[in-house]
């Protein structure tokens, strides 16, 4: 796929991501017990919304951002937007950024990065103002093994590759069957993207086949699934989510304008 994040920063399958992430981190913060937010593709941090590089925000967290939409989950994530532009919408933040801002004193957040420069990159984007925040220069399924089960033995895994290789779908599948036999109650999300092509459909069929359970598609698609130019829609495998979220989402996603964003399925019951 060749995916260039500092393109895409911002665009609708961030705001869907990113709505979502803080949607189920939100609830797993009820519980007053503390919790490692573990992000094993986790980028540079921050991208800058000027200049060529950034092409597509403006019909995602632009439009949104300049909305007055009040459901709660909305305001959640735009809040979490605004932190990071005190001055106005200049620069995107990443889920390592979003996610810092939304620790407790107890939680903890651990950061992986593969390439050199984008964790150099990370690690002064998130800066000093958390003493419960890692980032490390390595591969992201690897610190999977490495990481779980955490010593807080509750958490919240994002997964997020760029899906550069043509059997990213399956390690993604394989990597989750190894982690949940370390960590069986973990909760994990994992963005995928929605293209032309059979290969969404076979990671649905091979998730139903997995004997993975607690399995949730939060999906949106905003072109027809078969359209060749680019990605088609966006989206998020939650693996044990939270009570409820099946019910409470759709409305907030809803509300965005996106009704298609409600399109939740559990392909394992």
């Amino acid at each position: 796929m060749n995916y260039r994040h500092a393109f895409h920063a911002g665009n609708f399958a961030d705001v869907h991501k990113h709505v979502v992430l803080l949607a189920v981190l939100e609830r797993l913060q009820r519980k007053p017990t503390p919790l490692l937010c573990l992000d094993t593709h986790a980028g540079r941090g921050r991208y800058e919304l000027s200049g060529a590089a950034s092409q597509e925000w403006q019909s995602g967290i632009g439009r949104l951002f300049a909305s007055n939409i009040s459901h709660p989950e909305l305001q959640r994530y735009f809040q979490a937007v605004q932190r990071s532009n005190p001055r106005g919408l200049q620069h995107y933040p990443g889920s390592p950024l979003l996610l810092r801002d939304c620790l407790r004193a107890d939680d903890r957040l651990l950061c992986i990065e593969q390439e050199p420069s984008e964790a150099r990159a990370l690690r002064e984007a998130l800066g000093n103002q958390h003493r419960r925040t890692q980032v490390i220069c390595g591969d992201g399924y690897t610190a999977l093994a490495r990481a779980l089960p955490p010593q807080e033995n509750r958490g919240l895994v994002l997964i997020d590759p760029p899906y550069e290789q043509d059997q990213e779908f399956t390690i993604l599948q394989q990597a989750l069957s190894r982690a949940l036999t370390r960590w069986r109650g973990g909760v994990f999300a994992c963005w995928y993207p929605l293209k032309s092509g059979p290969r969404v459909e076979r990671f649905h069929a091979a998730l139903m086949q997995s004997g993975l359970r607690k399995l949730l598609l939060v999906e949106l698609a905003v072109q027809p699934a078969d359209s060749p130019l680019g990605l088609n829609g966006s989206g998020m495998l939650l693996v044990n989510p939270p009570w409820r979220l099946d019910i409470e989402l759709p409305a907030a996603l809803e509300s965005a304008g996106l009704a298609a964003l409600s399109g939740l399925t559990a392909p394992a019951a």
